[in-house]
């Protein structure tokens, strides 16, 4: 008998299994083994995807967000796979930008939920296998494929894609990637596959040395954001090579790398998925952003989260606040998790005058008392937190840090009286 009849067993079963968000790199598996073993019991759905896989430090979400939209907008059924959830899991997984059902869940678990007694894999492997077998399921046109951490060892990487990203390289994960830029570079650069074009992000020079010499040692032909010489003014991103511009909503100059990828991502890609300039445009123009990603949370307030977790995106996000408004005139509220805080992160946040610290509940939490000790900051938590909000509706705020903030936030700003 099934032990999945409903969607309650299906929670409690994922909610039991150690999440990389509490436990760190004890939640991870870097063996491909049982994954491909389960993979081969349903009939190995990952190789029948047409996919573009996708890397990087910072800007995979957004690549892979405006990826979506693009074909989309073009005409062809999508599949996005992206982590962690923000705020339910079902949006780990999409087609033609609608989150996977329960019922489609429900339907997984039903068919195959036995043989996790028999195979143990890991949240994220879980949650690969269900994107794979749902968009094959479905028979998506183009399946777009984040990794969730590094690419060498990454579940994800058991796909052969049509097209590989890294979108950049930054300090981040050293725990498990690696202590230099070298080294972290080296684990992205283990989605490049034989004879399968790439295309490079903008990123620091020894992480591109690495990055392209695999790509040679692969014989994968290679292509570079820099090469469309994309430029920023306040929202406009121009590709100088083809030449036009679009009004973006965008905030964050670093975006004009994530346009200029998925522009050259059409174009390699043109031959099977004709996209139009004008639908690219247009979908460019008309795209507001991932979620998390200096999004605005609502219209009322002049509010934004920035899911800046790492120094590359937080020093990205600081540049924002400063063309919105000067460092003494915005707020900042941030939460991180331990492994980020280092005296170097926390340097970004001695311009801002008025400064909130919320400690979050899991282990891997900072704490506020260690983050007083470095920089000057109030404390703001579920006691204080409606008082406090509701005195800065007039405010630039920024909440930033963090993905696992991001619930926090929205359950908060929800309840300010308008």
């Amino acid at each position: 008998m099934n032990r999945f009849d409903q969607m309650d067993e299906v929670w409690e079963f994922m909610d039991n299994i150690p999440k990389f968000q509490d436990s760190g790199a004890t939640a991870a598996n870097f063996s491909f083994d049982h994954l491909l073993q389960f993979l081969d019991r349903i009939g190995n759905p990952h190789r029948k995807l047409s996919a573009i896989h996708i890397a990087g430090t910072n800007g995979k979400g957004t690549t892979g967000y405006l990826l979506e939209k693009v074909f989309q907008e073009a005409g062809y059924v999508t599949g996005l796979f992206t982590s962690p959830h923000l705020l339910k899991y079902n949006e780990r997984i999409r087609i033609s930008g609608k989150e996977i059902p329960d019922k489609d869940l429900l339907l997984f678990f039903r068919e195959w939920g036995d043989l996790f007694e028999e195979i143990r894999l890991s949240y994220f492997e879980i949650s690969t296998v269900i994107a794979f077998w749902y968009f094959d399921r479905y028979e998506v046109d183009l399946a777009i494929i984040e990794t969730g951490l590094g690419g060498r060892l990454d579940s994800t990487n058991v796909i052969h894609p049509l097209l590989s990203i890294i979108t950049s390289v930054g300090m981040d994960h050293q725990d498990i990637l690696g202590e230099t830029l070298e080294e972290i570079a080296r684990e992205k650069a283990g989605i490049i596959k034989k004879v399968t074009p790439v295309i490079l992000g903008n990123m620091p020079e020894e992480a591109f040395q690495v990055c392209s010499q695999y790509a040679r040692e692969m014989r994968a032909p290679l292509t570079t954001a820099k090469s469309v010489e994309p430029e920023w003014n306040k929202g406009v991103i121009t590709l100088t090579n083809p030449a036009f511009s679009m009004d973006t909503s965008f905030k964050e100059s670093v975006n004009k790398w994530n346009v200029a990828m998925v522009y050259q991502a059409v174009d390699i890609l043109k031959d099977k998925y004709p996209v139009s300039d004008n639908v690219f445009k247009r979908s460019v123009e008309d795209f507001r952003g991932a979620p998390g990603r200096f999004e605005k949370l609502g219209p009322e307030f002049e509010w934004y989260f920035s899911g800046s977790h790492n120094s590359e995106a937080l020093k990205s996000s600081l540049e924002a606040i400063k063309q919105l408004k000067s460092p003494e005139d915005a707020v900042v509220i941030f939460s991180a998790m331990k492994d980020k805080v280092s005296p170097e992160f926390l340097d970004h946040f001695r311009d801002f005058d008025r400064l909130y610290f919320v400690e979050q509940k899991s282990e891997r939490a900072a704490k506020f008392v260690d983050i007083r000790k470095e920089i000057k900051a109030e404390q703001m938590d579920e006691n204080n937190a409606l008082n406090i909000l509701n005195e800065l509706k007039s405010e630039l705020v920024i909440f930033m840090g963090s993905f696992y903030f991001y619930p926090i936030v929205k359950r908060w700003t929800k309840n300010v009286s308008q």
